[in-house]
């Protein structure tokens, strides 16, 4: 029997920027450690996102001891502080999941990602004083989150090969932008699991992810390349009006998870009854 483990970790500082792998990570209430913690926003409304600007995928943000790197095609290397100006007036946001109020950053740092965007917008931060509410239909417990409505997105190799295989032209795991990737089980495995463990940590699975144009923005280039791979997914991977591909979960407790730390299937569930 082959082992399944945990094979890649992504963290996306900013939300809806490009994302940073890494060897091990820090799990918390919030999910990871900084993970979507900052997000571009217009003046007190909505977020920035790949549907209107693709180009924020270009966006690469590197959290340190001590600032957040960022970096940008043609632009310098910008260094945000992890933690905001405590006297600036928080902002109304808002995104797809939830609104709520964040503290911009800075005017200086506001600048460079007009000048790379052109388009008015700030970089706000969510304090960790700041509570928001899980999406209640699809909740175990209530926790506290970031930019998002679920602590972590989990995908397997597998069932990417899965979808490869039928496309012209296959495509890289970034295209669906998950902060967990694991190897080892069948294609769509995770479509049957409840509860898993990853090393000594145990996570619970809430829903499907369904999914949208944003999985044809070429990540690397930060260009709309058409209708793949969303069509193909389509073709065989809907249940009811939504294209289902990964899983999103919730984790228990704090600790570090680590590429190549064991996956253990806990408990399963029936999967959703997709057309083949």
């Amino acid at each position: 029997m082959v082992d399944i483990v945990l094979s890649r970790i992504c963290v996306y500082p900013i939300k809806g920027c490009g994302g940073t792998e890494v060897r091990e990570a820090q799990m918390y209430e919030r999910g990871l450690w900084y993970d979507r913690r900052w997000m571009l926003a217009y003046e007190e409304g909505p977020n920035l996102h790949q549907l209107a600007f693709p180009q924020l995928a270009t966006i690469r943000a590197f959290v340190t001891d001590d600032c957040l790197q960022v970096r940008a095609p043609g632009m310098p290397l910008l260094s945000v502080p992890l933690e905001p100006q405590w006297n600036a007036r928080p902002l109304a946001v808002q995104w797809f999941e939830g609104r709520c109020k964040a503290l911009p950053v800075s005017d200086k740092v506001d600048e460079w990602f007009r000048d790379f965007l052109h388009v008015r917008c700030r970089l706000v931060f969510l304090t960790e004083d700041t509570r928001r509410s899980v999406m209640p239909e699809y909740t175990i417990k209530q926790e506290q989150l970031s930019f998002t409505s679920y602590q972590y997105h989990l995908l397997s190799e597998e069932s990417l090969g899965d979808l490869n295989r039928r496309l012209a032209m296959p495509v890289p795991m970034d295209r669906f932008r998950p902060n967990l990737v694991v190897a080892g089980a069948e294609a769509f495995a995770e479509d049957g699991w409840k509860t898993i463990k990853i090393g000594n940590h145990t996570f619970q699975t809430v829903r499907a992810c369904d999914r949208c144009a944003i999985t044809t923005v070429d990540q690397a280039r930060g260009i709309m390349t058409g209708k793949e791979p969303l069509a193909t997914l389509a073709r065989y991977r809907t249940f009811g009006k939504k294209v289902l591909f990964g899983q999103y979960l919730f984790g228990e407790g704090s600790g570090t998870i680590r590429v190549g730390d064991t996956v253990q299937v806990l408990e399963y569930q029936e999967p959703p009854g997709v057309a083949m």
